[in-house]
C-alpha cells in the first residue's frame, strides 16, 4: 500500500495500492509465500461474510503484506469502518506501519475520518504519526478539509505547527492551499502560526492566494496574516495573486491592506495588471484607494529597433500606462474607468507607441472605436517607423476577420496601407510572415483600389 501526497502544489490525495497479486509466488521469499493473507484479501474484496468468518477462526490479525500492511490499514483505505472496528475489537496493533510510513491514523486522517481517529487512538495510535517523507497526520487531516479529525489528533498530542523536512510545510499551509476555511480559523485557534513560511518562503496567506480562496485568505488576515510580507523574489501576496490572474484573491488581499505602490519585477504596478487582466471591479477597488491611472512602467534597456517596435512584434515596449495595457487587451470598460479616473490617452510610449496603436495591436472593433474616439491619429509613427497598421496586422488572441475589420476601419479613416518600417517590412510583408492571409488579401485589394501596387507583394 502506497499513499502519495506530495504537499499542497499537489491537485489530488493520489492513492496507489500495491498488491502481491502480479507477483508469481516462486518470485517471493519463503517467508512471504507463508503469509497469510486471507483476512487481507477479505477486506480487499469488502467480502463481510468471509471477513467474519476468519476472525471467528482467530486468524492473525496483524498479518501483514511483504511492504508491511495489514488488514486494519487496508480496512481504513477503503472506508470500511466496521471491518476497522471488529480488527481493533480482536486485537489489531493501531500503530503498525508499512515501508512507505503509513499507520492507520495517517489513513484515518487521509480519509478525514474524525470517529475511527478517535477510536484508534482509544487503541493506544500514536497521533505524531508520520509518513516516511514526514509529512503528519495533523498535515494530512488538515489537506483533506476535515477540521474534527485536526482537533482530534491536536486534542491527543498531535503537533500543530510541525512542519515536513523537505518543503517545511505545515498544516495550516495545507489547509489553505486546499481552501479549507474553516480549518484555517481551527487551526489558528489551536495554536498554528499564521506567518510561519515553507522553505521556499511560501506563507499560509500566498498558498490561499494561489488557491484563490477568498474566504482562507480573510480568516488568515483577520487572524494576523501579514498581507504585504513578501517572498524572497519580493513579490508580496498581492503581486502572486495577479501572477495567477487570480484576482478574486487580490481584491481580498486589497481589502485588508495591501500596498498597492509595490511593482512585479517587470516594473508593473498592480493597476497595470488589472487592466491588462480586465478585472473591472479589481480596477475600481485600486483607483478607490488613489492608484495611479497615469503610472508607467520602466523604460526598456533594449536599443531602439531592437524589438521590432510596437506593441505586438516581439516584446513588451517601456513607459506603458495602464490604458494602454487596457487597450491592447480589448478591455473597453476598464478603459472608460481609466479615463474617467484621469487617465491621459494622449501619452506615448519610450518608443513613441500610441493608445490607437496598442489598441490596433490587441482589440476587437468595438475596444478599438472607443480608442479611435481618445486618440484619433490613424499615422502616428514609432521610433522604428511602425504606423498603428504595422501593429493591426497581428492576431493576438484575436480570429483573422475581427483583424480585418481593424484594418478596414483604418483604412476607412485615412491610415497608410503600405508604408515602410524601419526593417523595410510593410504591414503586408509583416502578416504574409505571420501569416495572416485575409489580411493580406485585405490589404492588397484597398491599395489596388488606390490605384496602387504593393511595394513588397506576398510571396504567396
Amino acid at each position: 500500500m502506497r499513499t502519495v501526497w506530495g504537499g499542497p502544489f499537489r491537485a489530488a490525495n493520489v492513492v496507489v495500492l500495491v498488491g502481491i497479486g502480479c507477483l508469481s509466488a516462486s518470485l517471493l521469499p519463503l517467508h512471504a509465500q507463508q503469509r497469510d493473507t486471507r483476512l487481507i484479501d477479505a477486506v480487499k474484496r469488502r467480502d463481510d461474510k468471509a471477513f467474519a468468518a476468519l476472525l471467528r477462526a482467530k486468524v492473525d490479525v496483524n498479518a501483514a503484506q511483504p511492504d508491511g500492511a495489514t488488514p486494519l490499514a487496508w480496512a481504513i483505505q477503503l472506508g470500511e469502518r466496521r471491518m476497522a472496528e471488529a480488527l481493533l475489537d480482536t486485537g489489531a496493533n493501531a500503530n503498525t506501519a508499512d515501508e512507505y510510513g503509513e499507520t492507520p491514523v495517517t489513513l484515518a486522517a487521509a480519509n478525514g475520518d474524525a470517529d475511527l481517529i478517535q477510536r484508534l487512538v482509544a487503541a493506544g495510535a500514536d497521533t505524531h504519526a508520520a509518513r516516511w517523507n514526514g509529512e503528519t497526520a495533523v498535515m494530512i487531516a488538515a489537506g483533506a478539509g476535515s477540521l474534527e479529525a485536526v482537533r482530534q489528533l491536536v486534542r491527543h498530542g498531535g503537533d500543530v505547527n510541525a512542519a515536513e523536512p523537505r518543503g517545511h510545510q505545515t498544516a495550516l499551509m495545507w489547509a489553505a492551499a486546499e481552501g479549507h476555511a474553516d480549518v484555517v480559523a481551527g487551526l489558528i485557534d489551536l495554536g498554528a502560526t499564521v506567518d510561519a513560511a515553507s522553505k521556499a518562503g511560501f506563507t499560509p496567506l500566498v498558498f490561499a492566494v494561489i488557491k484563490d480562496d477568498a474566504a482562507s485568505i480573510r480568516t488568515l488576515l483577520e487572524r494576523g496574516a501579514n498581507p504585504n510580507l513578501a517572498l524572497p523574489s519580493g513579490a508580496t501576496p498581492i503581486i502572486v495573486a495577479m501572477q495567477y490572474r487570480h484576482t478574486v484573491a487580490a481584491l481580498a488581499v486589497l481589502e485588508s491592506g495591501a500596498d498597492i505602490g509595490v511593482r512585479d519585477r517587470a516594473g508593473n504596478t498592480i493597476l497595470h495588471l488589472a487592466s491588462q487582466v480586465g478585472d473591472l471591479k479589481l480596477v475600481g477597488a485600486l483607483l478607490a484607494k488613489h492608484a495611479d491611472p497615469n503610472a508607467r512602467t520602466p523604460k526598456s534597456m533594449a536599443p531602439a529597433g531592437a524589438r521590432g517596435g510596437g506593441p505586438g512584434r516581439g516584446g513588451a515596449i517601456g513607459e506603458q500606462t495602464p490604458l494602454m495595457l487596457a487597450a491592447r487587451s480589448d478591455h473597453e470598460e476598464v478603459m472608460r474607468a481609466l479615463v474617467a479616473a484621469g487617465a491621459d490617452p494622449s501619452l506615448k510610449a519610450q518608443d513613441g507607441t500610441s493608445l490607437l496603436m496598442t489598441a490596433a495591436a490587441g482589440a476587437r472593433l468595438k475596444t478599438f472605436k472607443y480608442a479611435y474616439e481618445l486618440d484619433p491619429n490613424v499615422n502616428v509613427v514609432t521610433a522604428t517607423g511602425n504606423t498603428p497598421m504595422h501593429v493591426a496586422v497581428a492576431m493576438n488572441d484575436r480570429t483573422q476577420p475581427e483583424v480585418c475589420e481593424v484594418i478596414q476601419f483604418l483604412a476607412d479613416h485615412g491610415a497608410r496601407l503600405d508604408e515602410l518600417n524601419a526593417a523595410g517590412r510593410t504591414p503586408i510583408a509583416i502578416a504574409d510572415n505571420l501569416p495572416v492571409d485575409l489580411a493580406v488579401d485585405l490589404l492588397t485589394k484597398l491599395i489596388t483600389e488606390r490605384g496602387e501596387k504593393p511595394k513588397i507583394p506576398s510571396k504567396r
